[in-house]
């Protein structure tokens, strides 16, 4: 059997990866029902091997199966710091192991995690925009003309739009100041945008999806975008998606 399976991130992860702990249990029926293959990392030997998430219950914990047993035997594992770890759709999941025991042959079983990350796979994750059609894009021209564009997604340094092509000149490279994002009565502090590519829409002929980018941004412009991709994402997750705003730092 040819499985791949990584060590988990040791150092400090940002709090914008982790899971609301009110949520843990019912992202973790979810996920892992049925799950793809995890594995168990040990912090001391860097030594893993993989297992598969057989069942959940939140007094009883989580009852995993092993799929290989590891070089130095389990008992190396069992009392020692370890992780586990799944790369999932969304990024790679991980929480440290508390509980970690012998069940029945061929199985262990593990506490319910207290706290959990999930990592996105690259820096500048890109979160689908939410349900929420009071949530829109002003991009400003003059006094008195702007644009609104409806948002296709958002990373904490960038977003993609979709606008109705001709709507104005476009091209990659072009700059566009004073812009801000707009939920209702809330609006965000301006910021600049550069155009970093045009593609057509995959939904209409008539629009087009033009990727941007946050343009010498300032501190707060960054706080905003972070807040709000990983409100989005948060939410997505737990469930919540429609009330993703509440978690939003400029909502």
């Amino acid at each position: 059997m040819s499985l791949i399976i990584f060590p988990p991130e040791l150092e400090e992860v940002d709090t914008k990866f982790q899971l609301d702990p009110r949520f843990i249990f019912k992202n973790l029926e979810r996920m892992f029902s049925p799950g793809p293959t995890a594995s168990i990392f040990n912090v001391k030997s860097s030594e893993l091997f993989p297992v598969n998430v057989q069942s959940l219950d939140s007094k009883a914990g989580m009852k995993l199966k092993i799929e290989e047993s590891p070089r130095n035997g389990l008992n190396a594992f069992i009392g020692q710091t370890c992780y586990f770890i799944a790369g999932l759709e969304g990024g790679k999941l991980q929480f440290p192991v508390a509980g970690l025991k012998f069940a029945e042959s061929g199985f262990l079983s593990c506490d319910i995690p207290k706290t959990i990350s999930l990592i996105q796979r690259r820096e500048d994750f890109r979160a689908s925009a939410p349900p929420d059609r009071a949530l829109k894009a002003l991009i400003f021209f003059s006094v008195g003309k702007e644009m609104i564009g409806d948002i296709v997604n958002i990373s904490d340094k960038g977003i993609q739009l979709d606008l109705r092509l001709g709507s104005t000149e476009m091209e990659v490279g072009t700059i566009w100041t004073g812009c801000s994002l707009e939920r209702l009565t809330a609006r965000t502090a301006k910021f600049d945008l550069i155009i970093r590519n045009l593609r057509p829409s995959p939904i209409e002929a008539s629009r087009i999806r033009v990727g941007c980018e946050l343009y010498e941004p300032t501190k707060l412009n960054l706080n905003e975008f972070a807040s709000k991709r990983s409100a989005i994402q948060n939410a997505r997750q737990n469930r919540r998606i429609n009330f993703w705003y509440q978690d939003a730092s400029w909502c």
